[in-house]
Order: structure tokens, then sequence, then C-alpha cells
């Protein structure tokens, strides 16, 4: 959560905010830390539950069910409502209408919970701004059974996976894609989940300009002058998450990674801040008066040290997907 803060003072396009900001060649000031070797950057390929191992037909089966809005009670909305590829799959808004959280993307969801180089658990981990869920098959079927998102008014949690069931057993197309998937009578509740989540698995960006170690010398010094000024209290590891709930604004609220964060705007849990800059301005003040005691000796970049912050945070998302 505290390092948006970092990247307030600059526009999503990384246009300066006014005349005192310097081009974004320009010199960085002197006074930051050497670079770390040694920080963790994203593995090549996340671990499968053991119940759940991918395949090329069970990746292609999830991302058909990703995109098909067959999936809501309604058939009006799917997964990619809320998750577009075109905007790192979030969807732009402060919040989906009807839904109090702003959507966050499904990339490197894969690796949630990761906080060094060791592989985490896939069941155990944290979805959701609250934490509330473990693992992304049991995520897949939260917006499937919310009555604000995909589920609609019509059904309820106990009734709409049977629904989904028959609508899904009497397409030919998808017994066979369950067949090929699961095996023989394969379309239950679990394994629309398990094919949704072996294909949000391949959703990896670990190419990134950061994760290869090729940082143009802007963005390495903006790496430095992140360390500096204390965003690594909770944006660490290979995701720059520490998965921990943080009190902001009287909520606890998950620490966000950082990972494609210059495209995912609008910011916050709630989406309430609409630019970088609100965000810079948010984050200044609750460090002046921290709630939260994480964010106590964190200070926001000056406007000499924000392009490069900036640079190094761009340089977290400048990958797609394979």
């Amino acid at each position: 959560m505290v390092v948006l803060v970092l990247v307030g003072c600059v526009h999503p396009e990384g246009a300066p905010l006014g005349d005192d900001m310097p081009a974004p060649d320009a010199e960085v000031p002197d006074g930051a830390p050497p670079p770390d070797p040694a920080r963790p950057v994203l593995p090549a390929t996340p671990p499968d539950p053991a119940d759940n191992p991918r395949t090329p037909a069970k990746v292609a089966l999830g991302r058909q069910l990703f995109f098909d809005p067959i999936l809501s009670g309604d058939r009006t909305t799917s997964c990619a409502t809320c998750h577009r590829p075109e905007l790192a799959f979030t969807d732009g808004r402060p919040t989906p209408p009807g839904v109090a959280r702003n959507s966050m993307t499904v990339l490197n969801t894969a690796w949630n919970g990761l906080v060094d180089a060791t592989p985490p658990d896939p069941a155990q981990a944290p979805m959701f701004w609250d934490n509330r869920t473990r693992s992304l098959e049991a995520q897949a079927k939260g917006p499937l059974t919310s009555a604000a998102e995909m589920m609609g008014t019509h059904y309820t949690a106990q009734t709409i996976f049977p629904e989904l069931v028959a609508r899904l057993s009497a397409s030919p197309d998808y017994t066979a894609k369950f067949d090929a998937a699961f095996g023989g009578s394969s379309i239950t509740e679990d394994n629309i989940a398990r094919a949704i989540a072996a294909y949000e698995r391949t959703l990896v960006t670990p190419q990134t300009s950061f994760d290869r170690g090729q940082l143009s010398p802007l963005a390495q010094a903006g790496g430095q002058i992140f360390d500096a000024i204390g965003c690594t209290n909770c944006h660490s590891g290979p995701m720059f998450s520490d998965w921990k709930l943080h009190r902001l604004r009287g909520e606890l609220i998950r620490t966000p990674s950082l990972r494609h964060v210059t495209r995912t705007a609008p910011y916050m849990h709630d989406g309430s801040l609409a630019t970088l800059p609100n965000v810079f301005q948010f984050y200044r003040q609750a460090t002046e008066n921290p709630v939260d005691p994480d964010l106590r000796g964190v200070r926001t970049p000056t406007p000499q040290e924000a392009p490069a912050v900036e640079a190094f945070l761009a340089a977290l998302g400048d990958s797609a997907p394979p």
C-alpha cells in the first residue's frame, strides 16, 4: 500500500506534473544506496496445487470459460468483464457496478504469497483485498457466487453451480473439452474453478526488464531510491507485497502487488484515487500522521527523484503474458 506514493508525482503516461519536474533522463540525486544484487525476481513457472496440475487442455478450457458470459446468472458478464487483457487484466473503473472493491489485476496472481525465491504453497495463496480466500481455485468461485458480480439476483450460492453445470453439460463443445481436461463426467463445480485457475496460472510476466536484470540507468537509480525512502516496509519480495493487512482510513486492506502498477489506474482498494498524483497526495498526508506503524519512517519521493522511481516501477510491468 505504501509504495503507490512513489509514483504519485507523475502521470501514468510518465508526463511531469509541473515545470519543476526534470526530464526523464535528468541526473538522479546523490545519496541513494547501491542496488541490492540479491533482490529476488519472479521465477519462470508458478507451482500448481497437487489436485490441479496444468495441462494444455485444461488451460484452453479455462481460458474459454474466463471469457464466456455463460458463467453469469443472466449470461451477460464474464470474468473478463472486470479483468480485461488490454487493461492489464483490470477494468479501468473505480469499482464495478454494485461492488465496493476495485478490480485487482489477475496478472501474476499465481505468485500471490511469494515473499522470496521459495515457491509458495498455491493452496494457501492469499486472494482479494482482504485475504479472505486462499488459492486461485477458491478465488474463482467468489465472483460466480456473488449477487453483485456474476451470479445476479435470480440464483443463490446454493443454486448457481447446479445451473452452471446444467448449462455447460448441454453444450457438446464444453462436454468434449471438460472430458479432454478432466476425464469423463467431469463438469462439476470444482472443475469449473480448477480450469479457470489453471488458465490464470499462465498469466505470469517473469520477463520484465526488472526480472531480466536489464534496468535502464534511470530505473536502476529509481530502485535505489525506492529502497531508501522506506517503500519496502510493505512492498517487498518478488511481487512487491508483504501480503499483510494494513490499516488505512479505518479499514484493514492487503498490500497490493506493484507489478503492472503504472497500468492499473484508478488506485486504492475502493478506486477512489483516479491518478497517481492523487495517490501521492494521499500518502503524503498518511505518512505525516501514520495510522499503520509500517508507514512510520516512510517518505514520498522528491520531484527530482520521482522520474527515476516511476521508471523503476514501469520496469516491473513492461512485459505481457506468453
